[in-house]
């Protein structure tokens, strides 16, 4: 196989997560840790601790995964397809191990890292075709897997016949 040295970067599908990972971290405030402490008389002290502890550090990672959002991209050289999202995810698909693209809705199993209205990512179970790798704007609708001898990924190009045209063309390679 020649290198050509050639990468390409290809975008997401634009869509509404980032708002939702603002939403979820903001919504953790009045509901778990604001009652917490209202109640920090029953509650015995490391309870209240772990309370709001968690509830900070869902906080902290929603609004941070929300910061790396626009980092959301997939890069395609000669020989590797590599997903990315800020410093927390980068998955490495070696071409030749790609056995199947295609495009489906997701029926989601209620178990799931992370997964909401316009993203999803890490390992997301899903009912219809078992554990996905997700680095997608998208947790159910139109999303395209990519199959290959070690493991399925779920990914939402924007341009997605380019995308497929572009990954095609180095295989044939």
């Amino acid at each position: 196989m020649g290198s050509t040295g050639t990468l390409l970067t290809f975008k997401p599908r634009p869509s509404h997560g980032r708002i939702c990972l603002v939403a979820i971290s903001f919504l953790t405030l009045p509901l778990t840790i604001v009652p917490a402490i209202q109640s920090a008389e029953q509650i015995p002290l490391l309870m209240l601790v772990v309370i709001v502890g968690l509830g900070v550090a869902i906080i902290i990672s929603g609004l941070a995964l929300a910061l790396w959002f626009p980092t959301m991209r997939y890069e395609l050289d000669d020989q590797t397809l590599t997903l990315h999202y800020g410093p927390v995810l980068s998955y490495r698909i070696v071409l030749s191990t790609i056995r199947r693209i295609r495009r489906r809705n997701l029926s989601l199993s209620i178990w799931s890292s992370i997964r909401f209205p316009g993203i999803a990512l890490f390992t997301v179970p899903c009912s219809n075709v078992g554990n996905l790798i997700m680095c997608a704007t998208a947790a159910a609708n139109g999303v395209l897997l990519i199959e290959t001898d070690h493991a399925t990924y779920g990914l939402t190009p924007t341009d997605e016949e380019e995308f497929i045209a572009a990954i095609k063309a180095r295989l044939k390679r």
